[in-house]
């Protein structure tokens, strides 16, 4: 008998540069490239993940953070069930711009499940933003966990994303949607 399969519609939101695009391929091809063009529009990727006995399976959007795209990330936020908010530790106006991106996702995607991601912890030397900060805030805005990654050296990337599948997972079938 086939697995049942739960497919979710991801997106990821945060200021350009911060390492969205980084963070899914990591996650979908285990890869890191030090330099990346800005993300034109979006990519889509998809990834399968067993849990228990069901596979959830995340359509992944990868959306540009430039403001000119803005528009274009409310058409591919519209019906979105999961999502990352992504800062880059090194950077405090990016972190300081999580409540826009909040912002932005609930008014394109309604209140969705969605995890706070410090990106960039590879430069720790160059931390703006404490851990303990990032924690705290992410509770404060009701985000369903947070976490510290880095793209780079792949460290909790796939936690984050396996994590994130796995709440959304819950909190669908809990509510019958």
């Amino acid at each position: 008998m086939a697995q049942k399969v739960f497919r979710y519609k991801m997106v990821l939101f945060g200021d350009t540069a911060v390492g969205k695009t980084s963070l899914v391929e990591r996650f979908i091809n285990d890869k890191f490239e030090d330099s990346y063009m800005s993300t034109i529009g979006y990519n889509v990727y998809e990834k399968q993940i067993a849990y228990e006995n069901v596979v959830i399976s995340l359509m992944i959007f990868d959306i540009g953070g430039q403001e000119r795209f803005r528009d274009l990330r409310k058409k591919y936020a519209d019906g979105a069930h999961t999502a990352f908010i992504v800062y880059e530790i090194p950077d405090l106006n990016s972190f300081k711009n999580i409540n826009l991106w909040k912002k932005d996702l609930i008014e394109f995607a309604g209140n969705i499940p969605f995890i706070v991601i410090g990106n960039k912890l590879d430069l720790e030397q160059d931390r703006q933003v404490s851990k303990e900060e990032g924690s705290k805030y992410c509770s404060e805005i009701g985000a369903e966990d947070f976490f510290e990654t880095s793209a780079k050296s792949g460290e909790g990337v796939e936690e984050a994303f396996i994590k994130l599948a796995i709440k959304t997972y819950e909190r669908r079938t809990t509510r019958g949607t």
